[in-house]
């Protein structure tokens, strides 16, 4: 009776939900240590300047201010930091919220998707091949937005294999409003999958047609904007910082040639694999950020193959040997780091031997620049000294846009440096709040301070904030392209094609 107990129970997804777990708890006591990366810093900001707009704007005014610049980035996670942020939610909660979410929910998506269109089993190698990898989970916490897109990129795909053709629509379309690269990741995906499987190309094709149509009042914005973009940004040093996860790539190598074996079955993965491309004039994104995907995926599908193939021939061994091949991809996963600084050829390497996720999270990896002793008693001295048409600098640009942003105010400083600023100015003549790191040389804060005629109002344990009483200019609010009330509208409109039978016979499209 006891055996027939456990031959029931789901092992598999069992184990799953144990490694899920796992993960979840180790996010959480990182929470402490986040926000760790300024990019929800930047977010933040652009959830407050549609605030002072009254809802979405396509001129970012609340960077390089008082001029600002275009507004290209996709609006989704922005509106929704807007509306929590309206309702009183914190903007620090938000931002250790998101990042400790954003791997965690992604994992739960992808695991759900494979299991249910791939099996138990092929979902729990998911599991441990998403656990190989420190930098694609850190990517995870860190590009949000491009986060969110990769989860409705396979929540559509999981729409489209249940025939559900209007909700894979709706959520192929959400991903252009969140993010701009991974959106045509999966487009991309779309197409290469109707190529392979002529049963479904018409459906496959129509999705991407009427996803576009749906998104073109976000595509448009985007192509008119593109010659405001630069390559300053394409030759930031990041760009160069690769993680090279080798036996990771030998398991994915021979996961993509069963793969092209068993066509019919995982052409989704090679369709993936074939839009990853997209990300590889970003070599970091495409090995180690959204570009790995794949990577996951053909790694499972290997250690899966393996798994059989030991079962089938009857082998004692095998239960220690996919044992201790799951340990080493959970806790050892070593990587090769290549690095090379803007404009220079000369590539360093080193080599990290224990660099997987869950080794990463467990021993603490990663810098944080959530300093609050060193922040929070700066922004309130600006709040209390300023007001929201106040601009605020830094010299220091990450200092400027972290201290704005939990202030509430806009910034000369600014993130995105391939966005070019409308015109230059001298931040200093044209900002209300000056900040200036403690630390620096007092001859250089007494000339700042003279040549702008700068009041010192008061300072922190690290920093000095100025008032500078004549700005040669303040912010001025750019008015929303559309307002909130809009947006609502527009949001109940997707969840009702989403949800309601009713909408679905009207607009049916496929």
């Amino acid at each position: 009776m006891r055996k027939e107990y456990f031959k029931n129970i789901n092992t598999w997804g069992l184990s799953s939900k144990l490694i899920l777990l796992i993960l979840s708890v180790l996010q959480v006591t990182r929470l402490p240590v986040m926000p760790q990366f300024l990019d929800i810093y930047y977010h933040l900001q652009v959830a407050w300047g549609f605030i002072q707009a009254g809802g979405y704007s396509s001129w970012d005014f609340w960077e390089y201010a008082p001029f600002g610049r275009p507004h290209i980035y996709p609006p989704l996670f922005h509106i929704l930091l807007s509306l929590l942020m309206k309702l009183g939610v914190s903007v620090i909660f938000l931002a250790k919220f998101f990042e400790s979410a954003a791997p965690v929910i992604f994992l739960l998506i992808i695991w759900n998707f494979i299991r249910k269109n791939y099996g138990e089993q092929l979902g729990f190698f998911v599991v441990v091949a998403f656990g190989s990898s420190f930098a694609f989970c850190v990517s995870l916490a860190n590009h949000i937005p491009a986060s969110l897109a990769l989860i409705f990129g396979l929540l559509s795909f999981g729409e489209f294999f249940k025939n559900r053709h209007l909700r894979a629509v709706v959520l192929l379309a959400l991903c252009f409003y969140t993010h701009i690269s991974v959106s045509w990741f999966f487009a991309l995906s779309y197409i290469f999958y109707a190529i392979m499987d002529k049963n479904l190309r018409m459906n496959s094709l129509r999705i991407v047609f009427y996803s576009l149509l749906i998104a073109l009042p976000i595509l448009i914005p985007e192509f008119i904007k593109l010659h405001f973009i630069h390559l300053v940004g394409n030759d930031m040093p990041e760009k160069f910082h690769l993680q090279i996860k080798v036996f990771d790539y030998i398991l994915a190598g021979f996961g993509l040639f069963l793969a092209i074996k068993m066509i019919p079955k995982y052409k989704l993965f090679i369709s993936l694999f074939l839009g990853s491309f997209i990300f590889l004039p970003y070599p970091y994104r495409f090995l180690s950020a959204e570009g790995y995907v794949p990577v996951i995926l053909f790694s499972a599908l290997t250690m899966q193959f393996i798994w059989q193939k030991l079962k089938e021939k009857g082998l004692r061994a095998k239960k220690i040997f996919i044992g201790v091949l799951i340990f080493f991809i959970l806790f050892i996963s070593p990587t090769l780091f290549l690095s090379k600084s803007a404009g220079c050829s000369k590539i360093s390497y080193k080599v990290d031997w224990v660099d997987s996720a869950f080794s990463g999270l467990f021993l603490a990896k990663g810098n944080s620049i959530w300093f609050p002793w060193m922040y929070l008693p700066t922004v309130d001295i600006i709040k209390a000294n300023s007001d929201s048409k106040d601009i605020v600098y830094s010299n220091i640009n990450a200092a400027g846009l972290i201290l704005s942003s939990l202030a509430q105010r806009a910034t000369a400083n600014a993130m995105l440096p391939e966005i070019k600023s409308f015109t230059q100015v001298d931040p200093f003549s044209v900002s209300s709040i000056i900040v200036l790191p403690k630390d620096l040389e007092v001859e250089f804060i007494n000339g700042i301070s003279n040549k702008y005629n700068l009041i010192k109002i008061k300072e922190s344990k690290y920093f000095s904030v100025f008032r500078n009483p004549f700005p040669a200019d303040r912010l001025k609010f750019t008015k929303a392209v559309l307002g909130f009330p809009v947006i609502i509208i527009i949001l109940f409109l997707f969840i009702g094609l989403f949800w309601s039978k009713e909408l679905k016979k009207i607009f049916k499209i496929v």
